[in-house]
């Protein structure tokens, strides 16, 4: 079931939102009314929020809509129908859609769905970096390597160090993650080669080992 945040300091709307994902088998999970409070609900580990746009006492909720997306946790738009410059400022968060105000149940329900379908077509990892637990999008990831009990995950322009052994780490992944050695796992989405023993992800080669050759 997707687990939904609801930023809203409107309490009538707030539970309306709440009712129409009751109805319709979403968990809504938090109910904040400032951007503190919907910072904390980050803590529930929600799969999207829907955010009001403007909130009391505050200009809008933008820069939150660009945190989230920095977490690359999804959210939906709620802005009211005069606040059309306002929304031209807020594209640029890349927020998966927004409801406008008033709306209908349906009109929630198709903004909802619209996210429901980006989520089943992208997963994400759970890792841990800067600023504590963030997600990983699988699609980022070229390869992974163990390093004794810890895992350096290898994307296009970074790689990260987790404290996890390469086992453990392939039970949260996908299956578009295959073992090619005990030492490595490959995204086989991003293989652009082979050869009888190695495999190429663009220009790195890495071992195929014979014990793991079946599997690829």
């Amino acid at each position: 079931m997707i687990r939904v945040a609801i930023v809203e300091d409107e309490m009538i709307v707030a539970e309306h939102l709440e009712n129409i994902l009751i109805n319709n088998q979403y968990l809504p999970i938090a109910l904040a009314q400032n951007i503190a409070e919907a910072k904390e609900a980050i803590s529930e580990k929600p799969d999207l929020f829907l955010l009001d746009i403007r909130l009391a006492d505050e200009d809008n909720g933008i820069d939150f809509g660009a945190f989230l997306k920095e977490k690359n946790i999804p959210f939906i738009y709620i802005t009211a129908n005069n606040e059309l410059e306002v929304m031209r400022k807020a594209i640029q968060t890349q927020p998966a859609t927004y409801i406008t105000k008033p709306f209908k149940e349906s009109d929630v329900l198709a903004a909802l769905e619209l996210v429901k379908i980006k989520l089943s077509s992208e997963r994400f990892v759970s890792i841990i970096g800067s600023r504590g637990e963030e997600k990983l999008a699988e699609n980022d990831i070229l390869y992974v390597q163990a390093d004794g009990v810890y895992s350096i995950i290898y994307c296009e322009d970074d790689k990260i160090t987790q404290r996890i052994n390469l086992k453990e780490l392939e039970l949260k992944l996908s299956d578009q993650f295959i073992r090619i050695h005990r030492s490595y796992l490959v995204n086989k989405e991003k293989v652009t080669s082979k050869k009888a023993s190695s495999v190429f992800i663009n220009q790195i080669e890495l071992p195929v080992s014979r014990s793991y050759k079946k599997e690829f």
